[in-house]
């Protein structure tokens, strides 16, 4: 067919025909492809219309957040080789991006005032990501085996691999056998990324009663409601943030003396 003559009737019956075999967001990915497709045939003036944008997409369920704890962070630490765990504990500790790290430059590294520039994230903008103790002596032994030290545009890592997925998952199994032979619990690791690495980052902050516009600014996260979907993870903070309505006058001495411990008003006390 030509591109001109496809109509969303089209493009709605094949996507459909797609559900025989495939999930809904598999259905949702053909339909960003072709939407994308219709565009530069629109601007060579093939079509004058994108059909695609007549045909729905099905709403899809958030995907379980992954994170590590502790103890995981350790073991799958232990499991990558010794040239990549400092990749790992920085990517942790920092929330930074595959492609932000890669690109990472020592010129974008300042140790004394514990900052690290990221000139150009996924968003498009510069940030500044502060670097805890623990970055910032990973970095120090980094630091020690330069080859060029006086090269400012050297490499921060010397990663051979171009994509995590080329040596991460075999790293997560070993570290996923090590927790099963040794009796613990390893369901936290049952498709743990690379990039739930930024996960693991978020959630400790959320945990740590870090308030979701900071974690968003730490992250370089663009919209608040990208962060907003791991504030279920502190309960206490949230607690807490309802207890400052009690005013703190009010005491056990001031109910009434015919209120009953179980939280209401003895009969006939309205």
């Amino acid at each position: 067919m030509k591109v001109d003559a496809i109509t969303a009737g089209d493009v709605d019956s094949f996507l459909d025909g797609l559900l025989q075999d495939r999930s809904h967001s598999t259905r949702n990915r053909y339909r960003t492809l072709l939407h994308a497709l219709f565009n530069p045939a629109i601007r060579h003036g093939y079509a004058s219309t994108n059909t695609v944008k007549g045909v729905g997409k099905f709403k899809e369920p958030e995907g379980r957040i992954k994170f590590l704890l502790g103890e995981e962070e350790g073991i799958v630490r232990d499991a990558l080789h010794p040239d990549l765990q400092p990749l790992f504990t920085v990517s942790v500790h920092t929330g930074l991006r595959w492609s932000e790290q890669l690109t990472l430059e020592w010129q974008d590294v300042d140790v004394l005032i514990q900052q690290i520039r990221v000139r150009q994230s996924k968003t498009g903008y510069t940030r500044q990501v502060p670097m805890n103790s623990i970055v910032r002596s990973v970095l120090l032994d980094v630091a020690a085996m330069r080859r060029t030290p006086n090269d400012r545009e050297e490499p921060v890592f010397a990663c051979l691999h171009k994509q995590p997925d080329k040596f991460f998952p075999k790293a997560v199994e070993r570290a996923r056998k090590a927790l099963l032979a040794a009796g613990r619990d390893a369901s936290r690791l049952e498709g743990y990324t690379w990039h739930c690495n930024r996960h693991t980052f978020a959630a400790r902050l959320v945990m740590a009663g870090v308030d979701l516009r900071t974690i968003q600014a730490l992250g370089g996260w663009r919209t608040l409601a990208m962060v907003q979907r791991y504030s279920h993870l502190a309960p206490d903070h949230l607690q807490e943030a309802v207890e400052r309505l009690v005013p703190v006058s009010v005491g056990p001495t001031e109910l009434p003396e015919n209120f009953e411990s179980g939280g209401s008003p003895s009969p006939g006390v309205s």
